[in-house]
């Protein structure tokens, strides 16, 4: 019975291995990011700006 989810868990892990290349760059993020518009990259980058800014000033309210 958990043979099958042993199976799914291999799987998964070999896929995520194919996904980085030799010197350890996630190609499945490189692919996504090109799949979106250069509009939706800025979003994207501002997203992850925002989010850090806000870590950064909870950190410093501590």
């Amino acid at each position: 019975m958990n043979s099958g989810l042993n199976e799914e868990r291999e799987t998964a892990e070999v896929k995520d291995e194919q996904r980085m290349s030799d010197s350890g760059v996630d190609r499945g993020l490189i692919a996504m990011f090109l799949k979106m518009t250069p509009e939706e990259r800025i979003q994207a980058n501002d997203n992850a700006i925002n989010a850090i800014t806000e870590l950064r000033n909870a950190f410093r309210q501590k």
